[in-house]
């Protein structure tokens, strides 16, 4: 049971691991979601089919084009999204090769 005088949370830890723990996290789901669509829609489209039965995209399997090729190019631009405008720019602190040459 939790002290009734304790900090919140957000006040206990630093706001590097904050953010940090924060973008791990989303980082994290967006790889489960783009993993279980790779494996889920490849194993539903890409077997038991005919060869007859399948589309051609691009010069390649239908199957592979929708579960491997698109969710390969929307966790591209996930990350190109997500680096330029989700992760935190955090103050680290000054460097302490910096201070002792300074010093």
């Amino acid at each position: 049971m939790a002290e009734p005088d304790s900090p919140p949370e957000a006040s206990r830890f630093d706001p590097v691991f904050l953010n940090a723990r924060r973008e791990a996290w989303l980082i994290l789901m967006a790889w489960a979601v783009c993993l279980i669509w790779t494996v889920g829609y490849s194993a539903v489209a890409g077997y038991g089919v005919a060869y007859e039965e399948v589309s051609i995209i691009l010069g390649m399997p239908g199957w592979v084009f929708w579960g491997v090729l698109v969710p390969w190019i929307a966790a591209t631009l996930f990350s190109v999204w997500f680096g330029l405008s989700y992760i935190a720019d955090d103050d680290l602190g000054a460097d302490e090769d910096d201070e002792a040459s300074h010093g």
